[in-house]
């Protein structure tokens, strides 16, 4: 059965990226919780979409220039900005699955520790559109589980053609699955292909409930969306 993918968590009607949201989508029925992961200047690990602050103050500083305490002091809708651990201890006692992006390279090591710290290994599949950071987490984990994002905006012809026919990324940086924008140019046939190929396919960002009967007919692996009570109630009429 597809799985649903709350993005960010149940964003739709919590604060994205924080507990509250998180625990929201649990609620609403998630199999799994989309996050996305960034280090402050301090090396802490911040559930944080952006790579600055200026959507949510009045300054807009890069985040990788300062510390974890002063991502806590931004008012996120009333919520503050959670560390990567506590997310992970959310998920365990929830039982839910995470979906954890990395925003850049070059925090691997850290967000691997952060998962077996919190026993989630098998629970955890590793995205990102960074082919450098998936080298890297691959180089330290041989088992556990990655996914390629896909959907630049972009008129390269070269990341057209990879969106379009990404098998061979797939393979050279050993994941094991996609992760693609539901608006890419030829996306059923991709799909089709890519799981023919024995790749997962979960496809973000889906909220109207037309597109997700479009795409569970397509039988993909999960489906990412800001409405997981909505997904779930499309997969599962009347629970």
């Amino acid at each position: 059965m597809t799985l649903v993918i709350a993005h960010r968590g149940a964003s739709a009607y919590a604060p994205e990226n924080t507990l509250k949201a998180f625990d929201l989508a649990a609620d609403q029925g998630a199999d799994m919780c989309e996050l996305d992961v960034i280090a402050t200047q301090d090396g802490a690990l911040a559930v944080f979409h952006d790579d600055t602050t200026g959507r949510w103050e009045s300054v807009d500083r890069d985040v990788r220039t300062v510390t974890m305490a002063d991502m806590q002091g931004i008012d996120i809708r009333g919520e503050r900005v959670p560390h990567l651990a506590a997310v992970l201890d959310l998920a365990r006692e929830r039982g839910m699955q995470l979906n954890v992006e990395l925003k850049h390279a070059g925090v691997a090591r850290e967000v691997l520790a952060a998962i077996r710290d919190a026993r989630m290994h098998e629970a955890v599949i590793i995205s990102s559109f960074v082919g450098l950071a998936l080298r890297e987490v691959r180089a330290l984990d041989a088992t556990i589980r990655m996914g390629y994002l896909m959907g630049s905006d972009t008129y390269n012809p070269i990341v057209r053609f990879r969106e379009a026919y990404p098998l061979f990324a797939l393979k050279s940086h050993g994941c094991q699955a996609w992760h693609p924008y539901f608006k890419l140019p030829v996306i059923d046939w991709a799909i089709t292909q890519t799981q023919n190929a024995g790749y997962a396919v979960n496809v973000w960002t889906v909220n109207e409930p037309h597109d997700m009967q479009k795409l569970l007919a397509l039988k993909v692996a999960g489906i990412i969306t800001d409405k997981p009570d909505v997904l779930k109630k499309i997969i599962t009429p009347g629970v």
